[in-house]
């Protein structure tokens, strides 16, 4: 038995040997830590020299306060029956926007990971 072990356990290891002596086709392709680095850089320089165009979102009207152009959008309050008039300017809107999707990206990421009750803390 314990010659049978030893055999399986040499097999084993002459395999291994022989695999690491041959070029990987990953070992040829991955690209070192600066190259990744690089890589990085230059796609988040992409992202940073396209700014968005600004789009009004739905509901908001354009007003000009002055020199200003501002965005408002009539809300009903809780507990009055008069409407109140809110207005933001381009950077606020943008801010709720980046808000508003951090808000849906860590809700979907919840559930996913609460899909089922015995992984989440409150099942």
């Amino acid at each position: 038995m314990r010659g049978m072990t030893l055999a399986v356990l040499m097999a084993f290891l002459a395999g291994t040997a022989l695999a690491q002596e041959g070029d990987s086709a990953i070992g040829n392709e991955t690209p070192s830590a600066d190259q990744a680095q690089d890589k990085v850089e230059t796609d988040t320089a992409d992202e940073a020299k396209e700014p968005e165009e600004f789009k009004v979102p739905a509901g908001f009207l354009v007003k000009k306060r002055g020199k200003k152009t501002v965005y408002c959008k009539k809300a009903m309050e809780s507990g009055t029956r008069f409407s109140q008039e809110k207005c933001y300017n381009e950077e606020q809107l943008r801010e709720m926007a980046t808000a508003r999707e951090q808000d849906q990206a860590t809700l979907d990421q919840n559930r996913k990971v609460c899909a089922n009750l015995e992984s989440c803390s409150g099942g």
